[in-house]
């Protein structure tokens, strides 16, 4: 598009005016896409389908049956628990802890890192990458559960080397 040679003299300056209302533009626009870039809640995480994957799974089955009630501790009783409304709710809670409050604090992450004794650092850099709480926190529980893993590989190959007590004599 041709500016025609006869504009105003004013027509090419810019004013702070301009810019305050660029910046403003600019700052609501910037809103909005972070609000359209929410991270997903852990409710979505855990849909029908997840739950289905998991049962299927008879060592996860089992260590999550080992966390019910006395009388409950079965895969029926599982099931039934993890897709209960209580637990849907549960996982909306959870999330909206894990958020940033309305001053950006994360200390609600922090409190639940810390709650479920799991390594802040484990998730850093996704909150650093990503900024998203969500996936930082499910990052710390994946590098728990690997850990876990580990230590229990670990466990089992001294216990594979004699009777696990460490008390073996040395020539």
């Amino acid at each position: 598009v041709a500016v025609p040679a006869s504009a105003p003299s004013g027509a090419g300056v810019l004013t702070l005016a301009d810019l305050q209302g660029a910046m403003a533009g600019l700052q609501q626009q910037a809103a909005q896409h972070q609000q359209q870039r929410r991270p997903v809640g852990l409710q979505e995480v855990v849909t029908p389908q997840a739950i289905t994957d998991l049962l299927t799974q008879e060592g996860v089955r089992n260590r999550l049956m080992e966390q019910l009630p006395e009388g409950q501790r079965s895969a029926a009783h599982l099931e039934e628990n993890l897709r209960s409304p209580q637990m849907q709710s549960t996982l909306r809670s959870l999330t909206a802890a894990l958020m940033p409050d309305d001053n950006g604090s994360l200390d609600g992450y922090h409190s639940v890192l810390a709650n479920f004794q799991l390594d802040a650092s484990a998730g850093q850099r996704v909150l650093v990458e990503s900024n998203n709480p969500i996936e930082a926190f499910l990052a710390a529980v994946l590098a728990s559960v690997k850990e876990e893993k580990a230590t229990e590989g670990s466990e089992e190959s001294k216990a594979g080397d004699g009777d696990g007590d460490g008390d073996e004599m040395k020539d």
